[in-house]
């Protein structure tokens, strides 16, 4: 009898963690099925993609919307910037992110005043470059710089109202100074040395980059992109820089690129910090970060996890405070209704 009981017994220790695990896996698909349901609500959202443990869990393409579609996505062309910063240094055309911004400028518009031929590439990335000019208090000052007769001239000649290094001022301009400096380094346009570099290694088709006035590639915005090209860039950061076992950028460079660089002031909801052009959050006791663009484009990143979530969502046409409240809203499903399943 009581070796029965023990065969029983033994049994159980079987069965159990098996039952255990696939009545999670249900309650999981049951709760995710239940977030896009609430995405379908989201009157502009495009595209949906939940990619974990090296798959697509689910993704979804919304009001026209498609995997193969590309898309403006904003801002979030500042974070593929950085990707290209770091691969310039990797390759050597940049000695280090230390350099100052006088030796690549000074070429074009003569010598930089003292105070700002101290300005070096890592505060173009960290949003540190003491410039006036903050888009996140003063909604027409991007207007301002891309419908200037010269980008690099508007940006270079406004004022500095702080110390290199030390502030967080959200400028696209000074972003867009990267693409300039990365072509003056390369002999290449941005979107040139991309596709070599950073787009035929991930399998990323041509597609549009606009351009300033002179012909430089938008550093700040302007990248078109589809939700796969997205998922794809976070998977090389998810990955330590690797896709398709091929070191594509250093891990060295996401590290520095997605860690802390300097406090945002919480200046928009769920980002506490910025890197490289790329922001940083926690929530849910767990760390993230993500590139994040006008209207709502995000690649938000949650390595503990290993979780990755694309959206688009349509900008253009859209009104200003109708755009700023879908971003909300598709950042808020992501951090509150989407990592927690996972938590």
């Amino acid at each position: 009898m009581r070796f029965k009981n023990l065969k029983i017994f033994l049994l159980l220790l079987l069965v159990l963690p098996q039952m255990s695990c696939e009545e999670n896996t249900v309650d999981t698909s049951a709760a995710l099925e239940e977030v896009f349901l609430n995405a379908e609500q989201l009157p502009n959202l495009k595209s949906l993609i939940v990619y974990k443990d090296n798959s697509i869990i689910k993704e979804k393409y919304f009001h026209n919307g498609a995997a193969d579609i590309e898309h403006d996505v904003r801002s979030v062309t500042k974070s593929v910037m950085s990707t290209l910063i770091g691969i310039a240094i990797d390759k050597g055309f940049i000695q280090s992110e230390d350099q100052t911004i006088n030796v690549f400028l000074d070429p074009l518009v003569g010598n930089l005043d003292s105070a700002k031929s101290k300005i070096r590439i890592r505060d173009l990335l960290s949003m540190s470059s003491g410039f006036y000019g903050n888009e996140l208090s003063s909604s027409s000052e991007y207007n301002n710089w891309i419908s200037a007769p010269n980008q690099l001239l508007y940006t270079l000649s406004q004022p500095l109202v702080s110390q290199p290094g030390q502030t967080f001022y959200y400028n696209s301009g000074a972003s867009h100074l990267l693409s300039i400096i990365l072509t003056q380094a390369t002999g290449m346009s941005s979107y040139n040395f991309a596709k070599q570099y950073l787009f035929q290694p991930l399998g990323i088709s041509d597609h549009n980059w606009s351009t300033d006035k002179q012909g430089s590639n938008n550093g700040a915005a302007g990248l078109r992109l589809t939700p796969q090209d997205m998922l794809k860039i976070g998977i090389l950061y998810l990955n330590g820089g690797i896709y398709n076992n091929t070191q594509v950028l250093p891990r060295s460079w996401i590290t520095k690129a997605t860690t802390a660089k300097i406090t945002t002031g919480t200046v928009i909801p769920f980002a506490s910090d910025y890197g490289y052009l790329w922001w940083n959050g926690r929530a849910h006791s767990r760390s993230y970060f993500f590139a994040n663009g006008w209207g709502g484009q995000f690649i938000l990143v949650v390595p503990e996890l290993s979780l990755i979530v694309v959206a688009s969502n349509e900008w253009s046409g859209i009104p200003s405070a109708i755009a700023g409240e879908q971003w909300y809203n598709t950042l808020n499903l992501i951090i509150n209704e989407i990592i927690p399943i996972y938590n």
